[in-house]
């Protein structure tokens, strides 16, 4: 009977068991974003300044003047880009932040964090990037936080229905001892 106390007393602990959030990256190169317009450079190795290259996320970039799309399931989210003039962040259909950069074409090959927001509650989003008259951006990565909250229950349900029934088992034969 201990037994079957301490298997409730091991699944009661773990019930509380849930995964953590986890950062998810987006090279400008995922699938998942959504460029409205080709892209007019694509910045890769081989293809542009090895220089330049080896400072960009995964070694590439996309250089655009039309909106990016970015869906994303997070509570968290940071994009990395550079600008030359600048762009509107739109956030769930709401202007949320204009980043500023470059005067020059040279100034504008400088990625830098655009934009931040930490205080969205943890579920799909919409993040969309706005390269604001001729001006464009040159999009490298974004990273989004999310939180799956896997649960185990099942699993911890079952391996206690287990243990119960295999010292259920172990009971009985402790009462039907082996015949020598």
């Amino acid at each position: 009977m201990h037994f079957a106390h301490s298997l409730w007393a091991v699944a009661l602990l773990c019930v509380g068991v849930h995964g953590g959030a986890t950062n998810y990256t987006l090279d400008d190169t995922s699938p998942a974003i959504v460029y409205t317009q080709a892209p007019l450079i694509r910045c890769s190795p081989g293809a542009c300044d090895p220089d330049w290259t080896a400072r960009l996320h995964n070694g590439t970039s996309s250089t655009t003047e039309a909106p990016i799309i970015i869906p994303f399931v997070g509570s968290a989210v940071y994009v990395y880009l550079g600008v030359l003039g600048f762009g509107t962040v739109n956030l769930d259909g709401k202007d949320v932040s204009v980043f500023f950069s470059a005067t020059n074409a040279s100034d504008a090959n400088d990625i830098f964090l655009a934009f931040e927001d930490t205080t969205m509650p943890d579920a799909p989003h919409i993040l969309t990037i706005y390269p604001q008259k001729a001006d464009y951006i040159q999009f490298d990565y974004v990273i989004f936080t999310h939180n799956p909250r896997k649960s185990h229950r099942g699993a911890i349900i079952g391996g206690v229905i287990g243990g119960v029934a295999a010292a259920a088992i172990l009971s009985v034969g402790a009462f039907f001892p082996a015949e020598a």
